[in-house]
């Protein structure tokens, strides 16, 4: 085997001889990184650059900014204050619910073992709350995390509220504590699955392992000062002497944290399209405007708005039955099968609104072309669309169908993931 000499630089700066020849191979450091920072002299901006580095490598991914989406940091940077204020509400009411049991009013066993028998109670009933939202609501959370991450802060707040007024009415401690424990444990349950979903979409470069450790971190420093903050808190309200108070101290802190939640939700950029986003972009489109980017469009996305409220209103995945009336008309059930013949959907408009019927063949993307449809209804002032103006759109819609999902790509919208609940109504096939 030939002699050679490889030079390795690694990742701590040292740099690296290894000589190879036979069977055997060794190495030795030419210039370490300590040697290097001795021969050049530490200044304060490297310092300053090795203070920064620690802190990229303890609370951002590896490979930060490039292995995740650019609203990371953002989300980030709100989500801290968010986690702060709601370890401090969370403090709040535990504090309230120890009091509403007696601990520290009394040393005496019974006392002990009946707070204990309480405690234990109204966590059973929080946990049966668990195994209601996996078990019921466990396909609604991919369409829309933002505003189920909101619904579960509205839980939360009500199982905190609940908890907090066991101070209030120590009598009624299981039937206060135990649905706020309810109220919480639904919450819980439609956080963690959102949550996931955030993730995932922070992985860049399929680094969720990564980028979940590092959620780790920031939760947990910000739990460090949530629980600081609320130690400080409890002891302003005991100097004050009216234990009350922990009422309006709680409502304060609950609600800035429930607006930093929105603002870290607010922060985010999905580029797959949902009901809401999707409308929005058909709208726009059909408008002859050009098409928001994942930035802008997100930020025009309501938050808070149900799917079924945006324009134009779309609910997917109905009967015929339930979209023609109750006995539907043999003739209009004829005049459907050949207008839609050939589609993967059948619309119908009614009153501006649009019930949809999907092909049991029909994949994800078929779901924007009804979208596109009833934005070109709504946009034409039709309330009640005859087989005349369904035929107009839908030619509009052949014509113009494949320019609206070019111009979603590049505008930066992938197509590849549409997460439009479509309920489980099919059609089997269009025959006359």
């Amino acid at each position: 085997m030939d002699t050679g000499v490889l030079v390795e630089v690694v990742t701590t700066g040292s740099l690296f001889s290894v000589t190879f020849g036979g069977d055997t191979c060794t190495a030795k450091v030419l210039v370490s990184k300590t040697s290097i920072s001795h021969l050049q002299g530490a200044t304060r901006e490297e310092q300053a650059s090795n203070l920064v580095d620690a802190f990229k490598g303890f609370f951002l991914p590896r490979g930060y900014p490039d292995t995740v989406t650019p609203d990371y940091l953002r989300f980030q940077l709100w989500a801290v204050p968010a986690h702060i204020t709601g370890w401090m509400s969370t403090s709040l009411a535990t504090s309230s619910l120890l009091k509403a049991v007696g601990v520290g009013n009394s040393a005496v066993g019974a006392t002990a073992a009946a707070a204990a028998i309480k405690w234990i109670t109204k966590d059973g009933i929080g946990a049966a709350g668990r195994v209601l939202v996996g078990g019921r609501l466990g396909n609604v959370f991919d369409e829309d995390p933002k505003r189920w991450r909101m619904v579960a802060e509205a839980f939360l707040t009500v199982g905190l509220a609940l908890e907090i007024a066991t101070a209030f009415s120590p009598a009624n401690f299981i039937v206060l504590a135990g649905a706020g424990n309810l109220s919480r444990a639904v919450g819980r349950g439609m956080t963690n699955p959102c949550f996931r979903i955030i993730q995932t979409h922070f992985a860049a470069a399929s680094n969720v392992g990564d980028v979940a450790a590092k959620e780790e971190v920031w939760e947990v420093s910000a739990q460090l000062l949530g629980l600081a903050g609320s130690v400080g808190l409890l002891r302003a309200i005991e100097a004050t002497g009216k234990p009350e108070n922990v009422l309006g101290v709680w409502a304060a802190v609950q609600v800035l944290h429930s607006l930093m939640r929105y603002k870290s939700l607010a922060m985010l950029q999905f580029p797959t399209l949902n009901q809401k986003r999707a409308c929005l972009l058909a709208t726009a489109h059909v408008a002859g405007k050009e098409l928001p980017g994942v930035a802008e469009g997100n930020a025009m996305e309501n938050l808070l708005a149900w799917p079924s409220l945006v324009r134009p209103s779309l609910q997917f995945g109905c009967t015929l039955q339930y979209a023609l009336g109750s006995r539907p008309n043999s003739a209009e059930l004829q005049e459907l099968v050949r207008l839609y013949e050939g589609e993967k959907h059948i619309l119908v408009w009614r009153e501006g609104k649009g019930q949809v019927i999907l092909h049991q063949d029909a994949e994800p993307i078929d779901a924007l072309r009804p979208v596109w449809q009833a934005a070109w209804l709504e946009h034409q002032g039709v309330q009640n669309a005859g087989p005349a103006d369904l035929q107009t759109s839908l030619d509009a819609l052949r014509v113009q169908g494949k320019a609206f999902l070019d111009e979603l790509k590049g505008a930066g919208w992938s197509t590849d993931l549409v997460t439009i609940r479509t309920g489980s109504a099919r059609f089997a096939q269009l025959q006359q």
